[in-house]
């Protein structure tokens, strides 16, 4: 016997000469327990079978067959002499199975010899490469609680005062599953990079229930990475040290995001989630941070966390709750022998993460001072708190907190002898519970010791000033101090962003010259930007000055005005100052503002402006005009010169013409360069191509080469088409690949194609596999199409299944549709549920419905959803009560929320005072409402005191940004 492959080859031509072809090749899969056309390919020599009993099976059907067709005596061909009875032996095809997997099992072991001798080499290289960084890994068990950032616990009764780190026995709550999940699911073998942001605000145990998950759920033999700061991560990330079996922990994760260098640490963390994994990211963040790096920037004007931005839009999001509310039996059960969790049940609350901090004896340390020094110290602590909720994130210096403290103190407390700062000082560094201090001392950046003449605020008194104090404007002291001492640019500039929203616009104006002077081209902008409308020589000048320093906003926002004056020569005038010097945004924005116009000569003009500047995206965007006008071959021209350049847009933008001239071998070698530099785009534009001019076998030829580049979503698209063409056992093959890799997006959108044809079984057992494997995007996405359909019962249907499954979300879209269809009473209790599960979301459409309906608890329910950050269900509340008549319980709800610091609510009074009559207490009102930083407000307050108020409420004395620049020094002469 030859070999197995040829013996297979034999039988095959057997079936089809002897025996016509029978039986057929369904019949034989069934019999073998294999997909249509998996015993074809044994009988053609091309695939083992894996299972030697169904190709046994498989050889007696033929077999079965030749007997009853009188053949079994007869030769198989004219070459051998075998005859058929021979050929099909099962002896002999046993001795074949065993004699062919005994020699893959030798070239397999031959295989992991030589794969293990490469291992050793690359693991050797990547060992020294890994002990060059500044900051090398760990294995991920050899990290300690304290090292990653862990705060250290209040000591409890029983242990020794002199103890320095204590770390309480962990007490899981809800969250904890969804992270270890988040954890396991990224860790696992062939698993795509993960980046998990844990968030919660200061001493919620965000960093703690990370370091557990970490250390539950990752392997041991993962590295974790754990940089000091954004030049380490920058460093690290270039050294491509964040190999597969990598933990990247980025313990409160805005100090490398925010600041120089977080644009360029945002952009490397994206390129490397982009890679091979497993690898996992584990970042900690406060809310307000997640807030200011996630939001759009104003129309017009530079964006500055764009990359963060889209970072953070891939997080698994993991929010923790403030309190222990839900879990105090637990904690109780565990506090039975941890004296620290004893002390801290003891102090009544639920907050106790915060209490273990020793949370509660700062705030009792702050609120409650003692002796004069007392009074001083937390004066000192006022205005750093001042400080931190407006937005300074830099170390305070000592000198400014000592001019600063003067504005919080009464007469007979600023009459104190020389020494009354060294002891305020010592009262706001008193120790608090052997853990803390309310200002404490600065490490230095890298290396050992602490920063000279600076303090910071302890985080849970930085929160704590911003729920207590977020009403109150800080006195004309503390804006002196921060124009004097403050030096670090982006909190001059943060502090001039909160002045400005809190209507005190002269200050505002000084800080951002302050900033200017120290360098910051933003500011510079900013200032430009006002200083133009009064003096246009001195605002250009100064843009101009700001372009420099790389910031093109002072530019952008000057031309932006003549723009929308229909003056566009002017604003070109304008963009071409920042093109020069590298900006081209202005000349973008103005072509836009010229199509709209009808002006398209202007706006090609424009973007030749910008393509001559560099910008390689106006080229393309140009192109993409020159092709709608007929300008073929100048289009082809502009993407080559973009492609020349390198871009990888430009690359794949030609490989789709190539495609469409019909050169598809130079466009597939594009495709390749393309996707040798991390992107996908061309392979999908080419399966775009050949897509849309109906040629879909050739569509998927490319798709597939796409794929076997490494494309992912390429294997998608593959299914879609194979799904579309009626392929349904193509399609679920290529199906089962997606899965494998995790595109369960790319899997739903199958499953929304499968019910727009009518296969709803199909649809719903596909998105069942999905919710298998974790995902619960299936059933969202086919209870999308089914409701866009007009099917509101199968869209519940399905939503009801994921729910049962655990999804909350299906819980919470469940409830919205009941509400759609007019049923109330079956929304209730599902939104219920969702809240009862942590859903915050779930809570302000609970107290919506609740309101809606009238129900007793409505203002309960509403009020709960103020506490947590929500306003809108209790000032609809009060709104519905003024409809009934009731002005009383109107007055007195936002009452509740005016006091707690909504200034929707405070606008709402002082709308009330004035139909009353009452102007003084309208604008006592909404100065309260300004001193909140509510930026309508401040706009509406404008139209009052056009010169804005000063820090003690009152209105300010006219005044113009071409006054407060006269004591600047540093401002370009006209």
């Amino acid at each position: 016997m030859e070999d197995i492959f040829s013996d297979l080859k034999r039988v095959g031509a057997l079936k089809r000469e002897l025996l016509s072809g029978q039986p057929s090749d369904r019949h034989l899969a069934r019999l073998a327990g294999v997909s249509h056309g998996t015993a074809g390919r044994w009988l053609e020599g091309a695939q083992f079978p894996q299972d030697r009993d169904g190709l046994i099976r498989v050889l007696g059907a033929i077999k079965a067959e030749a007997v009853a067709r009188g053949l079994l005596d007869s030769p198989v061909d004219d070459v051998s002499r075998d005859t058929v009875a021979q050929l099909l032996d099962a002896d002999r095809w046993n001795t074949a199975f065993e004699a062919e997997r005994e020699r893959r099992a030798l070239e397999a072991r031959a295989d992991t010899e030589r794969h293990q001798a490469r291992n050793a080499i690359e693991r050797e290289a990547v060992r020294v490469r890994l002990a060059a960084l500044p900051d090398p890994p760990r294995p991920v068990r050899a990290w300690g609680a304290q090292r990653l950032g862990v705060h250290p616990a209040i000591p409890g009764h029983a242990v020794p005062a002199g103890s320095r780190f204590v770390l309480p026995r962990y007490v899981p709550r809800p969250h904890d599953a969804e992270l270890r999940s988040h954890l396991s699911a990224a860790s696992a073998d062939g698993a795509i990079p993960r980046l998990v942001v844990v968030e919660g605000g200061s001493c919620t145990g965000k960093t703690r229930a990370a370091f557990e998950a970490v250390r539950d759920v990752v392997p041991e033999d993962f590295d974790l990475f754990f940089p000091a700061d954004a030049a380490g991560l920058l460093e690290t990330l270039a050294a491509d040290a964040l190999r597969p079996g990598s933990v990247l922990w980025l313990n409160e994760a805005q100090d490398y995001l925010v600041g120089p260098g977080g644009e360029a640490v945002a952009a490397a963390l994206l390129r490397r989630l982009d890679r091979e994994g497993p690898c996992v990211v584990v970042a900690t963040l406060w809310p307000d941070h997640r807030k200011s790096l996630t939001a759009a920037a104003p129309f017009g004007e530079q964006d500055p966390h764009r990359q963060a931005r889209t970072l953070l839009s891939q997080a698994h999001r993991v929010v923790i709750p403030r309190t222990f509310a839900d879990s105090l039996q637990a904690v109780r059960d565990a506090a039975q022998d941890d004296p620290a969790l004893a002390d801290a049940l003891r102090t009544g609350t639920a907050e106790l993460t915060q209490v273990l901090a020793a949370g509660p004896d700062l705030v009792d340390h702050y609120e409650n001072p003692y002796g004069q020094a007392g009074v001083q110290g937390r004066a000192l602590i006022r205005a750093a708190m001042d400080a931190h909720r407006l937005g300074v994130a830099g170390p305070l210096p000592l000198a400014f907190l000592e001019e600063a403290a003067a504005g919080y103190l009464d007469v007979a407390d600023r009459a104190v002898d020389s020494d009354w700062f060294a002891q305020a000082l010592a009262y706001a560094r008193t120790d608090i519970k052997h853990t803390t201090q309310a200002l404490q001392r600065v490490p230095k950046s890298s290396g050992m010791g602490v920063e000279p003449g600076v303090l910071r605020l302890a985080d849970y008194l930085g929160q704590h000033g911003r729920r207590v104090h977020r009403a109150d404007c800080p006195p004309l002291s503390f804006w002196e101090a921060a124009h004097r001492h403050l030096t670090r640019p982006d909190d001059l500039a943060a502090l001039a962003d909160a002045a400005r929203r809190r209507f005190r616009e002269r200050w505002a104006s000084r800080l951002w010259f302050r900033a200017a002077e120290l360098g910051s081209g933003r500011a510079m902008s900013e200032c430009a930007r006002h200083l133009w409308n009064e003096d246009r020589d001195t605002g250009e000048c100064l843009a101009r000055k700001a372009a420099d320093q790389g910031d093109f906003s002072g530019l952008a926002s000057i031309a932006f005005i003549p723009e929308h004056t229909g003056k566009f020569a002017e604003a070109e005038r304008i963009s071409l100052l920042a093109a020069a010097k590298g900006g081209t945004f202005g000349l973008r924005r103005l072509s836009e503002r010229r199509l709209r116009a009808g002006d398209t000569a202007g706006a090609e003009r424009n973007l030749r402006q910008a393509g001559d500047a560099g910008d390689i995206e106006a080229l393309l965007v140009l192109a993409g005009l020159r092709w709608q006008a007929g300008g073929e071959d100048e289009a082809r021209r502009l993407v080559t010169q973009a492609a020349e350049a390198d871009d990888i847009e430009g690359l794949a933008q030609l490989a789709s013409l190539r495609m469409l001239e019909g050169d598809q071998e130079e466009a597939e070698e594009l495709a390749v360069r393309v996707m040798q530099r991390g992107s996908t785009q061309a392979w999908n534009l080419l399966g775009d191509v050949v897509e849309q001019r109906g040629d879909l076998d050739e569509a998927r030829s490319v798709l597939r080469k796409a794929a076997d580049d490494g494309d992912d979503t390429a294997l998608a698209r593959l299914a879609w088409i194979a799904e579309s063409m009626g392929a349904h056992d193509e399609s679920a093959q290529l199906l089962e690949e997606v899965l494998r890799v995790g595109h369960a997006d790319a899997l739903a959108s199958v499953a929304m194609l499968r019910h727009r044809v009518g296969d709803g079984q199909g649809a719903e057992r596909l998105a069942r596999e999905i919710a298998e494997q974790g995902h619960d995007v299936g059933y969202l996405s086919l209870a999308e199409a089914r409701e866009g359909s007009g099917d509101l019962a199968g869209a519940m249907a399905v939503l009801q299944v994921a729910a049962t499954g655990g999804s909350l979300e299906a819980l919470v879209r469940l409830a919205r549709l009941h509400e759609k269809a007019g049923d109330d009473g079956a929304a209730l209790p599902l939104l219920q549920q969702a809240v009862a599960a942590g859903r915050g979301d779930a809570l302000v459409s609970l107290a919506l419905l609740c309101v809606r309906v009238d129900r007793g608890e409505a203002e309960e329910i509403a009020g709960q959803a103020a506490d947590a950050g929500f306003p809108e269900p209790l000032l609809s509340l009060a709104d519905r009560r003024e409809e009934a008549g009731d002005h009383d319980a109107a007055k007195r709800i936002r009452g509740r929320l005016a006091a707690e610091g909504f200034a929707d609510a405070l606008v709402a009074l002082a709308r009330r005072s004035v139909r009353e009559g009452s102007r003084e207490e309208a604008v006592r009102l909404l100065v309260r409402a300004a001193d909140l930083g509510d930026e309508m407000t401040a706009l509406s307050l404008a139209r009052v005191w056009e010169h804005g108020l000063d820090p003690d409420g009152l209105p300010s004395e006219s005044w113009t940004w071409v006054e407060e620049s006269s004591a600047s020094a540093s401002w370009p002469a006209t």
